[in-house]
């Protein structure tokens, strides 16, 4: 079996963006060909990375061990270790449990004679959980979130390297599923949207790639009905891929409206929480006669408002207060509105606040009800000549 093994103390570090990390690769028994292909193969599969990157939303890198032993990254992001076994504690050598092995095809796909050879690990929870294809291999082992590839992934040609890649991480992302939410952040249906595109594309590509495998092996000796019947089998594939993509995207525009209406409900029902213990202190504020809560609006009904200015008392009305939850405030007049003013400073409801409006809103979000209210009645009790709308005289004088 040819070993690869970086020269200097680099390790050869490919993350998403497909940048490299400086380092020389030499080989004890391939040639500069061989070498070639290798690289061919990184560069081939960055792309790959980042795709499953954007979709997951953490880093999803390939390093290339120093030897034949690689440390676990930690969750850091998604990392593949190609032909490589996870360091243990106290392991010196690779042991009588670790052999040299054989494998003819991965995931369905023939391997080249010279790049078959790979390592034969013992299925224990002391290696790692395994990963297997669907002939039943162990093709890798998952240790958290670092996947070890057990045969010789970089070594195959570049289309061959990309879809034996892509199904490595279908399967190891399926058997770390229960990390994904903490790793990734993201909710349960959007988690389960992106990897099943994730699986489709694979599946496309698959289709693809044994599509060509089999003409390069045929040479042209394939029939018509046949390549008639792998294109229609493609454009099958391709139109639920697309598909797929349109259902996730609606599925993830529902998830976030119904995140946000989740979000609103909760905030309403923190509110008429609030509301309730509040409502005896409400209703006992001078010149309140009711208060009321409906669809996510606090009521609350004031006795006869007086204005004093000038030497004379003015009688303003019995209003309305209407505190939104979202921060929005209309004043009503109820029994004496002047044309379209409820009040001096207020029109059709909505009260010039000056320089309170702020102050107003942050003691909503706070749900300061009570402090709000008595800043409103103050507010109707008082006039300012320099700023009115409609001057207080205009209203009945206290005993007309």
């Amino acid at each position: 079996m040819s070993q690869l093994t970086p020269s200097g103390s680099y390790c050869r570090l490919l993350s998403a963006s497909g940048e490299l990390a400086p380092y020389e690769m030499r080989s004890q028994t391939e040639s500069k060909p061989s070498i070639s292909r290798s690289g061919a193969s990184v560069e081939a599969i960055a792309p790959i990375l980042a795709e499953y990157a954007e979709a997951l939303g953490v880093p999803v890198r390939l390093e290339v061990p120093r030897g034949l032993v690689a440390r676990p990254r930690g969750r850091r992001g998604w990392w593949l270790h190609p032909f490589a076994l996870p360091a243990r504690p106290g392991w010196l050598g690779l042991g009588p449990q670790v052999r040299p092995h054989s494998l003819p095809a991965v995931c369905g796909f023939p391997l080249p004679p010279e790049h078959r050879k790979a390592w034969s690990v013992p299925a224990r929870d002391g290696w790692g959980r395994p990963l297997r294809d669907l002939d039943g291999q162990i093709i890798g082992l998952l240790r958290e979130t670092d996947v070890y590839i057990l045969f010789d992934l970089l070594g195959q040609e570049p289309m061959l390297a990309c879809i034996l890649t892509r199904s490595i991480l279908d399967i190891s992302l399926e058997t770390g599923r229960l990390l994904l939410p903490v790793l990734t952040g993201l909710g349960p249906a959007t988690l389960e949207a992106r990897l099943r595109q994730l699986r489709q594309t694979t599946e496309v590509e698959a289709f693809r790639a044994s599509a060509a495998w089999r003409a390069d092996r045929q040479q042209g000796d394939v029939s018509g009905s046949e390549i008639e019947a792998l294109a229609n089998r493609l454009q099958d594939l391709e139109r639920d891929l697309r598909t797929s993509g349109r259902q996730m995207h609606s599925l993830e525009r529902r998830l976030t409206l119904a995140e946000r209406r989740l979000t609103h409900l909760g905030q309403l029902q923190a509110s008429e929480e609030a509301l309730v213990r509040d409502f005896d202190r409400l209703v006992g504020l001078p010149g309140v006669t009711d208060v009321e809560v409906r669809d996510g609006v606090l009521r609350v009904f004031t006795d006869t408002i007086v204005v004093t200015y000038g030497g004379r008392q003015y009688r303003m009305g019995r209003f309305r207060l209407d505190l939104h939850f979202d921060g929005r405030v209309f004043l009503r007049n109820l029994t004496d509105r002047y044309e379209t003013y409820d009040h001096p400073h207020v029109e059709n409801g909505r009260a010039c606040l000056g320089n309170i409006q702020e102050w107003m809103q942050r003691l909503l979000a706070q749900r300061e009800f009570v402090a709000a209210c008595e800043i409103l009645l103050h507010y109707l009790r008082t006039v300012n000549p320099g700023d009115w709308r409609k001057a207080v005289t205009f209203w009945p004088e206290v005993g007309e």
